[in-house]
């Protein structure tokens, strides 16, 4: 009887074990299933930003295991980029960011690594994308309808970047946040300052920097949750002030700093200072400058499965000019979301706000302000996609009397490649 009792509770005992079993094992799978989730996501959200360097350096921080044996590669790409558009006044078929490539990468040690780009947009039927979509513009180097968006080169080591050329700035790297949607947007940042690409002032692809990257480990205390700070500094020098002849700036610096919650949530600040001549002020003030152009910018961004929502604030001094070339001081805040209400259809919203500070009177009528709202259907996240744009329009740009743009309906489709 002694051993049947015994039998008896061994037997139970080994039964209760299974449930636990069978439960730890599904809880497992739930945790591998929602870190490949999370990966995805992220992967999904780094390769929407413009900027391949932010990109790699979100690629090293989550997985520097893998980054450390990537192979060596050099790439050809492009992306095609086309859109119609259609105001009260005008339309347009043309291109919307079109771009061709090349990226080089090179590890000559142990994570160390040698990287160069050399990047080419077009700007075709670009009269009303000019005023639309300055940040997809730049000086036609090559022809009236070639430009040079980036031709940098430089070394990553272990924690940092080093490069010099036609880079995105520092203070695009928190402007990143918002500038996603197509063919819109950035305006009220200050990245795409004056009607051009941020080159000459070094906010958006900027000319001719030298720019550092710095990561920062902290595995300690209430910031432990925190991956490494990226700390961002760059230097420029004898930048044309844009629309003002034979008038440069002397030099032009510039600094960010981005902090990313390990759940997703990143907030930066971001600063750029370019200085101007004291003994070009007499001719400057006819333009509206009467000191250095100085802008600075806090955002944060946060995002999840289906969704992505960002927002930035902006300060701005000698920076922002209206599109008959006068520069004034502003104040502006820009928005940009997303939410994936099918499995393929995502929809996209947000705004661009900008006005000029009180007592800016060369600023006359000036006002950027317009909210998006679209759909996406995407082939392959955010590189293959067809979409479809409103852009409810109150703005005037010029600082004299002139008819609002009005609204925008915008059609497109961008298809990125690799040869």
């Amino acid at each position: 009887m002694k051993q049947f009792v015994l039998s008896v509770i061994f037997l139970l005992s080994v039964l209760s074990t299974i449930p636990s079993a069978y439960a730890a094992e599904e809880n497992s799978s739930e945790n591998i299933q929602e870190a490949i989730t999370q990966e995805i996501t992220r992967e999904r959200e780094q390769q929407a930003s413009e900027d391949p360097l932010s990109q790699r350096q979100s690629d090293k921080t989550d997985n520097p295991a893998l980054h450390e044996i990537k192979p060596n590669k050099f790439d050809i790409y492009g992306s095609l980029r086309l859109r119609y558009r259609e105001t009260t006044s005008d339309s347009i078929v043309g291109d919307g960011g079109t771009r061709v490539g090349a990226d080089s990468e090179y590890q000559f040690i142990p994570n160390y690594w040698l990287l160069g780009r050399l990047e080419a947009g077009f700007k075709l039927f670009d009269n009303l994308d000019q005023v639309l979509d300055p940040g997809g513009q730049g000086e036609g180097i090559f022809s009236n309808d070639v430009f040079l968006r980036l031709a940098y080169v430089g070394v990553e080591l272990p924690k940092a970047f080093l490069t010099y050329g036609k880079s995105w700035s520092t203070y695009y790297q928190v402007a990143s946040f918002t500038d996603r949607f197509q063919g819109t947007g950035g305006g009220a940042s200050g990245a795409f300052n004056a009607d051009t690409d941020g080159g000459a002032t070094g906010t958006g692809r900027a000319d001719q920097v030298w720019q550092s990257r710095i990561q920062i480990e902290h595995p300690w205390g209430p910031i432990s949750q925190f991956k490494p700070f990226s700390i961002n500094i760059q230097y420029q020098t004898g930048e044309k002030i844009p629309h003002v002849q034979e008038s440069h700036y002397k030099y032009s610096f510039g600094a960010s700093a981005i902090a990313e919650r390990k759940g997703n949530l990143t907030t930066g600040i971001a600063f750029n200072y370019a200085a101007v001549d004291t003994d070009d002020l007499t001719h400057l003030r006819l333009k509206g400058i009467d000191g250095d152009a100085v802008a600075l910018l806090l955002g944060a961004q946060w995002f999840g499965e289906r969704w992505y929502a960002a927002t930035v604030l902006s300060w701005l001094d000698n920076h922002m000019a209206t599109t008959n070339a006068i520069y004034f001081d502003a104040w502006g805040s820009e928005g940009y979301g997303h939410y994936r209400i099918f499995e393929k259809i995502w929809l996209v919203g947000g705004w661009n706000y900008l006005t000029p500070r009180s007592g800016e009177k060369q600023a006359g009528e000036y006002l950027l302000q317009y909210a998006v709202l679209g759909l996406r259907y995407t082939f392959k996240d955010f590189q293959r996609m067809i979409y479809a744009n409103i852009r409810f329009d109150k703005s005037h740009l010029s600082s004299i009397g002139d008819q609002p743009i009005g609204n925008t309906y915008t059609i497109g489709v961008r298809w990125d490649f690799d040869w």
